[in-house]
C-alpha cells in the first residue's frame, strides 16, 4: 500500500485507504461522467428485437428468409455492442432508431425493414425500460439481502450490549445494541417486500400495445411473454402506454423508503459516533479527512447516503408530476421519466452495499455504551412500570409520583429512594421502597431483563426474531432465485426459437 498515495488522499491520521468503490461512491458525478442514457438500454432492445421478430416469423408476418437476415444482423450488432464497437448515433434520436438504421443500411429496407411491424417506438421503449427496472431492482433485492444478513449477525453478537435508547434526541430507556440492529434489519426486509411486490404490478409484457391502441397484425402477446420472460401480457394496451411513468414511479417510491431506512442508520451511525458519545468508531476506509484540518476523519459514505436518500425522494416526486399532466394516449413528457429513474438507480444502487461494509466493520465501544446507560434518568419508566406492577397503582398516579421522584432527584442520575419515599408521602401512598429495590428496577441489565414486549430487547426473543428474519429473507433470496431462474428460461427458449429459424 502506498503511504504517498494516502497522504495526498487523506492523511497521515489514516491507517487505511477507502476502496475505489467508496471512493466514487461519495465522489458522485464530480469527476466521473455518464453515458448517453439508451446504451442502458442496449441488451434489453437486443432482446426485444428478437423476440419481435421470432414472433414476427412465427406468425407468417414476414418470411422466413426476412427473419433470418434480421436474426443475423442482430446477431452481429449485438456482438459489435459487448466488444464497444458500437456507438449510438445522436443524429438517430434513440436507441430503437440507431438498431433499427443500422439494420436497414447494412441489409436493406427489404428485409430490415419489416422488423417495426406490429409495433412503436411506444410499447419498444416500455419493453426496454420493463425488462431494464426488472434486472435492477432483483440486483438491489439481492444487494439488500446482503445487508440484512450483515445486520442479523452483529444484532445477535451485539444481543447482550447494553445502549441507551432515544427518544426526541435524549435518552429515553435502556436497550441493547443488537435490538437497535435488528430493528434496521427489519425495516430493510420489509423494503425487499415492497420492491418485489413491483413485480405484482408490472411484470406484464408490453409488447403489442403499438401507439397504445393494438394492431390488427395477428400477433402472438402470449408467446412474446414466454420470450421475454414476463408473467402475462399487459390487460389493456392504452393503459400500459399512458403510463409511461407508473412502473418506473412504483420502483422509485420503494427505493427512496429504502433509502429513508438507510438513511436513519446512517444518522444513527454518525450519532453514535460522536466523540461526544464514543460508542461507536467507523473504519478509516468509510471515513475522509479534511483538506485543512490534520485530525479529521469525517463519515462522508454515511452522509452521501442521506444525501442520496433526498435525491431519491425528489425524483419520485418528478416522476409524479411528469405522469399527473398525461392525456389519455401517448404523451412525449414521459420521455424524461427515463432519465429520472436511470439517475435513482444509479445514485441509490451502490448504497446497501456500502453500508453492508460500514456495519461489518464498526467498531463497538461497549463500555462507553454501558456508561450511558446510567445517566439522565433512563431507568426512571421500568421503575414506574413496576411500581404499578407490584402495587397495583393506577397507571396515570405512579406516573405523577415518578414525575415528582424525578424532580426531588435533581442532580443524581436516576431515582433515589428518599426522592421517590417524599413522593410517595406527598401522595397520601403507604410504599416502602429500599435503596436496594429502587436501584435494582434502574440498573441497565435489570431493566433489559424484565422486558416482556415480544419484539423487545430480551437476548432470548431478540435470537428468535433474528431467526425469523433470517428466514424471511432466504425466502425473498429463493423468491429471485426463481425470478432469475424464468429469465434464464426464457432466453433459451427464445434462442431455441432462433435456431430453429436459421437453420429452416
Amino acid at each position: 500500500m502506498s503511504t504517498q498515495k494516502i497522504e495526498k488522499l487523506w492523511g497521515l491520521a489514516f491507517q487505511q485507504e477507502p476502496a475505489e468503490s467508496i471512493i466514487k461512491f461519495t465522489a458522485g458525478r464530480d469527476v466521473f461522467g455518464i453515458k448517453a442514457a439508451d446504451y442502458k438500454l442496449l441488451p434489453y432492445d437486443f432482446w426485444g428485437n428478437k423476440a419481435h421478430c421470432v414472433m414476427l416469423s412465427k406468425q407468417e408476418i414476414i418470411g422466413i428468409k426476412d427473419a433470418q437476415v434480421i436474426l443475423q444482423g442482430l446477431a452481429q450488432i449485438e456482438k459489435l455492442s459487448k466488444e464497444g464497437k458500437f456507438s449510438l448515433d445522436p443524429a438517430k434520436e434513440d436507441v430503437h432508431t440507431n438498431i433499427e438504421s443500422w439494420l436497414i443500411e447494412k441489409y436493406g429496407i427489404e428485409s430490415a425493414g419489416k422488423l417495426h411491424t406490429a409495433r412503436s417506438r411506444n410499447d419498444q421503449v416500455v419493453l426496454d425500460l420493463r425488462l431494464y427496472l426488472r434486472d435492477q431492482n432483483l440486483k438491489l433485492v439481492l444487494q439488500n439481502i446482503k445487508l440484512v444478513e450483515g445486520l442479523i449477525t452483529q444484532a445477535q453478537k451485539f444481543k447482550d450490549c447494553l445502549v441507551p435508547g432515544f427518544t426526541h434526541h435524549q435518552h429515553a430507556m435502556v436497550t441493547t445494541f443488537g435490538h437497535i440492529l435488528l430493528a434496521f434489519a427489519t425495516m430493510l426486509a420489509r423494503d425487499n417486500q415492497r420492491l418485489l411486490h413491483w413485480f405484482n404490478l408490472h411484470n406484464f409484457n408490453p409488447l403489442g400495445s403499438v401507439v397504445g391502441y393494438g394492431t390488427s397484425f395477428p400477433i402472438d402477446q402470449k408467446f412474446t411473454s414466454q420470450l421475454l420472460g414476463f408473467d402475462r401480457v399487459e390487460i389493456n394496451s392504452l393503459d400500459v402506454i399512458t403510463n409511461r411513468w407508473e412502473a418506473e414511479a412504483d420502483l422509485a417510491f420503494a427505493i427512496s423508503v429504502l433509502m429513508n431506512h438507510l438513511s436513519i442508520l446512517a444518522e444513527t451511525l454518525i450519532l453514535f459516533s460522536m466523540p461526544e458519545f464514543k460508542m461507536l468508531k467507523l473504519a478509516d476506509q468509510f471515513s475522509t479527512g479534511s483538506s485543512i484540518m490534520p485530525q479529521k476523519k469525517n463519515p462522508d459514505p454515511l452522509e452521501v447516503i442521506k444525501g442520496k436518500a433526498g435525491l431519491a425522494a425528489g425524483l419520485v416526486q418528478g416522476l409524479l408530476s411528469i405522469g399527473k399532466g398525461s392525456f389519455i394516449g401517448y404523451n412525449r413528457d414521459s420521455q424524461w421519466t427515463k432519465y429520472l429513474i436511470f439517475d435513482l438507480l444509479d445514485e441509490c444502487l451502490p448504497a446497501p452495499g456500502v453500508m453492508k461494509e460500514v456495519i461489518e466493520n464498526l467498531k463497538v465501544n461497549k463500555e462507553q455504551m454501558r456508561k450511558w446507560c446510567q445517566v439522565g434518568f433512563i431507568g426512571a419508566t421500568t421503575l414506574l412500570e413496576q411500581l404499578v406492577l407490584n402495587f397495583k397503582i393506577p397507571f396515570r398516579k405512579a406516573k405523577m409520583v415518578m414525575e415528582k421522584a424525578v424532580k426531588y432527584s435533581e442532580g443524581e442520575e436516576k431515582v433515589t429512594s428518599a426522592a421517590l419515599k417524599k413522593s410517595l408521602e406527598e401522595e397520601e401512598m403507604a410504599i416502602n421502597l429500599a435503596q436496594k429495590q429502587v436501584d435494582q428496577w434502574q440498573e441497565p441489565d435489570e431493566i433489559v431483563k424484565l422486558n416482556k414486549s415480544l419484539g423487545g430487547p430480551g437476548p432470548k426473543l431478540l435470537h428468535k426474531n433474528s431467526n425469523d428474519l433470517l428466514l424471511q429473507i432466504k425466502k425473498q433470496q429463493k423468491w429471485v432465485e426463481g425470478k432469475v431462474t424464468q429469465k434464464k428460461k426464457s432466453i433459451e427458449f427464445l434462442n431455441q426459437q432462433i435456431n430453429e429459424i436459421m437453420e429452416a
